[in-house]
């Protein structure tokens, strides 16, 4: 499932911590802790100054189909800020000891600016909930620590209103207006997923900045594929994290660049998979 230019920007919400922050466990053998972060991928972010997203309450629900509530409050995070691996600090929390396959996420207001200046609002009043497969499930026993990752993809979540090109956004003028916003999640335990990072280059060498790097797999159970993207820095660098052990089909598609397809690209856990592509001639 590829975002299209009309949802805009998909943003990773891969959980709530910056790389492999550590804490003290319970003291309490029948007690883990878990952290919780958050990342984003927006497309296309040249015309996005910020996304600012609140968080109110986020629940883990449990095999037995039990709920414990790790956050309750107001976490404003700008989500523009967390892109290519990145995470954004959410809460860490003490939960029961046992497998967690699903988790309950409500969001309250989303305010997105963009770099004209205009702001849009969506008012949710905290009471947008969604509820998310964690895949893979999020496992702790006896005192261990554990990474959630929550990604949330704001082309499938914003519905902007405007005049597009195509599937690209041409002008930060063509955006009008804001229709809606329901938030699309996806969950894994991090520490059991890997990572695809690399260059993108054009033939003579450039960087070729924004653009949309995306793979596909079941993450809702479904048996349907739907996309996991990012987008390229200045440099052309990129990163997708979250990533389930398997194979990938990598796809590049810039505007300018024209697209190109990767095959077999390999992830293993808690491993960086590095992919360096060369675009073609348009």
């Amino acid at each position: 499932m590829k975002a299209s230019i009309q949802k805009l920007m998909k943003l990773f919400l891969l959980l709530l911590l910056i790389g492999g922050l550590t804490t003290s466990c319970d003291s309490d053998d029948d007690q883990a802790s878990v952290a919780v972060k958050i990342t984003d991928d927006p497309f296309p972010v040249q015309f996005i100054n910020s996304v600012d997203m609140a968080i109110t309450k986020i629940e883990l629900k449990d095999t037995n189909g039990n709920y414990v509530t790790v956050f309750e409050g107001s976490k404003v995070i700008n989500v523009a800020d967390y892109t290519n691996g990145s995470t954004a600090d959410v809460t860490i929390s003490t939960i029961p000891d046992g497998t967690y396959n699903a988790a309950r996420i409500t969001v309250g207001t989303v305010s997105i600016t963009l770099t004209d200046n205009n702001v849009f609002d969506f008012n949710a009043s905290g009471s947008i909930q969604t509820e998310v497969q964690i895949g893979p499930a999020l496992e702790v026993q006896n005192g261990e620590y554990g990474n959630l990752l929550f990604d949330i993809d704001l082309a499938d979540s914003i519905d902007f209103s405007g005049t597009f090109m195509g599937d690209w956004i041409s002008n930060v003028s063509e955006i009008t207006g804001l229709n809606d916003f329901k938030p699309d999640f996806r969950a894994v335990d991090l520490d059991k997923t890997g990572s695809i990072s690399g260059t993108v280059t054009d033939i003579n060498g450039n960087a070729v900045a924004y653009a949309r790097v995306e793979v596909a797999y079941d993450y809702n159970g479904d048996g349907l594929p739907e996309s996991v993207s990012t987008h390229t820095e200045a440099d052309g660098s990129f990163q997708i994290i979250g990533l389930p052990e398997g194979s990938y089909t990598l796809e590049i598609d810039s505007e300018n660049d024209g697209s190109k397809q990767v095959d077999n690209v390999g992830v293993s856990i808690k491993q960086n998979t590095t992919v360096n592509v060369t675009m073609p001639v348009l």
